[in-house]
């Protein structure tokens, strides 16, 4: 496998690119309404507000006795400089049990720069803190309206990682291409992932004493179709990010590195009052230099589900969902990675399948409320940040929640 060692001088670079997005972002409002901008300065927000019990384990926060530690806040704006270059950005306050605290933080800002564009054909540059185009919804998962339902399925957007799949800073050169049959989207980045404490847990199973982050380069990519009926829309997608862990004396594990792969592929079908939509990955990740039993830990995850959604009324819309994934996709009872790790954990946590049940209520167009019901077999899906004791894990296990969310 080909492979770039970062440098210096790339993660400045990058670190810089984000920094200036940044503050031209936080700059546009005051000097916006100061000039009287108009429609060339767009400025909006979320509040989301969920709720979470469980029948066993925990589920963003102590979920077995009614968690309401999921919350998120943002607001974004965007600001046309040019009819061909626009500055955007996001400030968030994401709450998630024990993964996420609240603080807020930069979850993108770019500039966009559209080079050229004309009734067949757009073609540009984004570079800043960039949403990763993975799957169909992993670009605009941050915002509640356009999740298809409160949590996506985490077979597939897995929210132990989520800082990791969701976004970079990066440089991106994208695509569009009109025809009569439909439409193509290509999209393309470079840049450098960001990590945190539930990435390094998520592949290390605890919080070490040393430092996991990137290593190189990230790439990511996603060609995506639609046809022009806007009945069929299909899409391949793909990433690539190396991480590099630094210990400490008292670490039981040497100095290593991580390669991680995601490899989708994605299609959904639209009628004039119902949709089916289906998603499959393959996540390959290699370990070495760490010593046993790390460096026999090279696995191949697999993931995938089956969404059907129904419009009874307008406003009113039934979800149902079947997923699964497996941490190897050749080993789908767990019962291998199970012994790797001497007993120490048991086989369903290597693997996690459920069925959902989901309504959706647009009360208003800016206020929406969703209630789901899931029925869970294995906890891979899981977080070891909230549910560090895996042989504590119940197998079987249950989950509603509720959720509301007003956009302005």
């Amino acid at each position: 496998m080909i492979r770039f060692k970062s440098s210096v001088f790339v993660e400045r670079v990058m670190r810089r690119i984000r920094v200036i997005a940044a503050a031209l972002l936080c700059a546009l409002p005051l000097e916006g309404v100061a000039a009287g901008f108009g429609n060339d300065l767009q400025i909006h927000g979320f509040v989301t507000q969920g709720y979470v019990n469980t029948s066993d384990n925990n589920f963003f926060g102590d979920s077995e006795d009614g968690s309401f530690d999921f919350t998120e806040i943002g607001v974004n704006a965007s600001y046309k400089v040019t009819p061909s270059i626009l500055v955007s950005g996001q400030v968030l306050s994401r709450r998630a049990g024990e993964m996420d605290d609240g603080a807020p933080s930069i979850d993108f800002a770019l500039v966009d720069w559209n080079v050229f564009s004309d009734e067949h054909l757009a073609w540009g540059f984004k570079i800043g803190r960039v949403k990763n185009p993975l799957g169909l919804y992993n670009d605009t998962r941050d915002v509640a309206f356009t999740r298809p339902s409160i949590f996506l399925p985490e077979q597939i957007y897995f929210d132990r990682v989520r800082d990791l799949l969701h976004s970079s800073d990066s440089v991106h050169v994208y695509a569009r291409r009109y025809s009569d049959f439909g439409t193509w989207d290509f999209d393309f980045g470079v840049g450098v992932g960001t990590v945190d404490k539930n990435v390094e847990i998520a592949f290390l199973s605890r919080d070490f004493g040393g430092e996991l982050d990137t290593d190189g380069l990230a790439y990511v990519g996603r060609i995506g179709f639609e046809t022009a009926d806007g009945v069929w829309r299909f899409a391949l997608s793909g990433a690539h990010v190396g991480l590099a862990f630094d210990g400490v004396a008292t670490d039981p594990l040497g100095d290593g590195d991580i390669e991680v792969g995601f490899l989708a592929a994605s299609a959904q079908y639209n009628a004039e009052r119902w949709s089916l939509t289906a998603e499959y990955i393959e996540e390959p990740v290699e370990f070495s230099d760490f010593g046993t039993p790390l460096d026999v830990n090279d696995a191949t995850a697999q993931g995938y589900y089956l969404q059907g959604s129904y419009l009874l009324r307008n406003d009113l819309e039934l979800l149902v969902r079947y997923a699964e994934g497996f941490a190897e996709k050749d080993d789908r009872s767990g019962a291998e990675r199970s012994a790797l790790t001497g007993g120490r954990a048991p086989r369903h946590s290597f693997f996690g399948k459920d069925w959902m049940l989901g309504v959706r209520w647009d009360v208003t167009p800016s206020f929406m409320l969703r209630a789901e019901y899931q029925w869970n077999t294995g906890t891979r899906n899981l977080s070891l940040r909230e549910n560090p004791n895996p042989m504590a894990a119940e197998k079987d296990w249950e989950m509603f929640s509720l959720l509301g969310s007003y956009r302005f």
